[in-house]
């Protein structure tokens, strides 16, 4: 059988207990575009590559898997790749004592991280030996403070799985001892929760349709009051708080009257999920790709960030075919399998929660305010009544990961898409020649945090820039110009720079950064990848910064 929409591969997926039978059904046809998942190992990783494509399809992350031969040497490789994936059997080291195994896995580990840009995934140690816990210990340590990388964690896996993680019997077959439910679980994680995490875009907001999906019943038909509230729906309704409270924005996306919807809501008291909660409230009779479009406008989030959940193929299937982007959840099988599957869906539970997923709900919140402003005032007594300030940071390591986040989550107001990895950031914040300018934006009604990223290199005397995003929160709020300026200001300054060089590349969603450039140089946009060069007049900016109502620090 040979499954083609995603939202049929759902049950197999997200299963309690995976079955390599229904996961074998699922062949995906896609295609893997010179993608690899390169992986290092010295026992047996077949038995999970045989099952991880649809995991990886699923979120379009499909890529050819190359796996390496046996070897405990763990020898460094000599080609580009995806992913790496580091699979060891480290019971294979019993030569070496603890301090001796991790003294040579920092010097391997180190010399694939420096020889490979691509996102580094190792197996820990399964057990819980004091040696193992040791070893897991450091290897922990290690990718918190390593960039680009993350643990496939076996031991929680083995912890969980009790005595179905091995099965010796099967080690002259398989060439590994793990049993095939762990192989499947670990195909899993891998698939669906450590990849994604490390190379997807984020899930920023859910869409969430109320019939049959928040609870059990009709609206229209049972009445605020008659709706079922069932206990399953009501764990339903929890994670969905939970999400909210980690950052992730919730729409009600429905096919209802406004009015009772707003009853239901008010009435409905027992219900975990309340008002405050939903950020944007799309009821009407209209399409609920529409829907999903004034959603997104209003959170402004592209809509390839939100994830949709409704129990009606209808409406999945038509929203897939206005916006393909969507991710979904299919919520008719039950509302068990609904949690089941958000608790695992791809991109959405990021093992790393960044500062703006604590502040985004409040920053939206206050832009009722600030458009009620933009509209009645003009562009300079708007800023002024900000009361904004810009806070510019030079090479701030510290910053690393939201650097990253910046880099790789927008779309709209990003130059060249260059989606730096965390490697990559890192070698700007060390290297003599290059600089980042990481800003941040507060003004009266909200701390908007990390805003924005500029990334330079200096070429003789002229300044190029290779990336410049800035987050959609801050857009709309007139200070682009501004924000761009003071950084290219001091750079010029630090670099001993000339003119200015802008690398540009036309992408899907980034026309809004693109008309800024153009309008910023006065000089058409062509759509080739291109660059552009302008002029420096340092007094001029120098009048500009400070003609403009707008605090400006600098810190080190």
């Amino acid at each position: 059988m040979i499954a083609l929409n995603p939202l049929s591969w759902q049950k197999a997926l997200f299963a309690d207990r995976l079955n390599r039978f229904e996961l074998m059904k699922i062949r995906p046809v896609v295609p893997t575009d010179g993608k690899i998942i390169r992986v290092s190992r010295n026992h047996s990783f077949e038995q999970v590559a045989s099952i991880l494509p649809p995991f990886l399809a699923f979120w379009g992350g499909q890529a050819d898997i190359a796996i390496g031969g046996y070897d405990d040497s763990l020898a460094l490789p000599s080609s580009p790749a995806t992913a790496e994936v580091v699979w060891l059997d480290f019971d294979r080291y019993g030569q070496l004592d603890t301090d001796q195994l991790i003294a040579w896995l920092v010097g391997r580990l180190q010399g694939l991280r420096e020889s490979s840009p691509a996102p580094l995934v190792i197996a820990n140690a399964p057990g819980d030996s004091e040696r193992r816990r040791t070893l897991n210990d450091w290897l922990d340590t290690w990718s918190k403070t390593t960039p680009g990388t993350a643990i496939l964690d076996l031991a929680a896996l083995a912890e969980r799985l009790g005595s179905r993680f091995y099965d010796e019997r099967r080690t002259s077959l398989t060439g590994t001892r793990l049993s095939d439910a762990s192989c499947l679980e670990a195909a899993r994680m891998l698939g669906l929760q450590i990849l994604p995490d490390l190379l997807a875009p984020p899930i920023k907001a859910i869409a969430i349709d109320l019939d049959h999906t928040l609870y059990s019943g009709v609206l229209g038909e049972d009445g605020p009051l008659g709706v079922l509230l069932t206990e399953a729906h009501r764990k339903l309704q929890d994670l969905l708080c939970s999400l909210a409270d980690r950052g992730i924005l919730l729409a009600i996306v429905s096919r209802n009257e406004r009015e009772d919807v707003e009853t239901l809501f008010r009435e409905r008291s027992d219900f975990p999920l309340q008002p405050h909660h939903i950020l944007s409230w799309q009821v009407s009779w209209g399409s609920k790709a529409a829907a999903i479009r004034k959603a997104a406008a209003e959170l402004r989030i592209g809509t390839d960030a939100f994830l949709f959940l409704d129990d009606n193929l209808g409406e999945l299937t038509a929203v897939q075919s206005d916006l393909p982007e969507v991710k979904m959840i299919f919520a008719g099988f039950s509302p068990e399998e609904t949690t089941a599957a958000l608790l695992r869906f791809p991109a959405l539970w990021r093992s790393k929660r960044s500062e703006t997923d604590a502040i985004r709900v409040a920053d939206l919140k206050a832009n009722t305010e600030r458009d009620t402003l933009a509209q009645r005032l003009d562009p300079l007594d708007y800023l002024k009544s900000l009361g904004v300030t810009l806070t510019f940071a030079l090479d701030p390591r510290e910053d690393l990961g939201r650097l990253h986040e910046i880099s790789t989550k927008t779309n709209q107001f990003n130059l060249s898409l260059a989606r730096l990895s965390e490697l990559q950031i890192a070698n700007y914040l060390e290297a003599s020649d290059r600089h980042v300018v990481h800003v941040r934006l507060a003004d009266r009604l909200s701390d908007s945090g990390s805003i924005g990223a500029l990334y330079a290199r200096r070429e003789a005397d002229t300044l190029v820039i290779e990336e410049l995003s800035i987050s959609c929160r801050a857009m709309g709020r007139m200070l682009e110009n501004i924000i761009v300026t003071e950084a290219l200001r001091h750079l010029m300054e630090t670099m001993r720079c000339k003119t200015i060089r802008f690398i540009h590349r036309v992408g899907p969603r980034n026309q809004p950064a693109l008309c800024w450039l153009g309008a910023y140089a006065q000089t058409p946009i062509s759509d080739a990848p291109s660059m552009l060069d302008l002029p420096w007049s340092g007094d001029y900016v120098d009048q500009f910064v400070t003609a403009m109502p707008v605090r400006i620090v600098w810190v080190t």
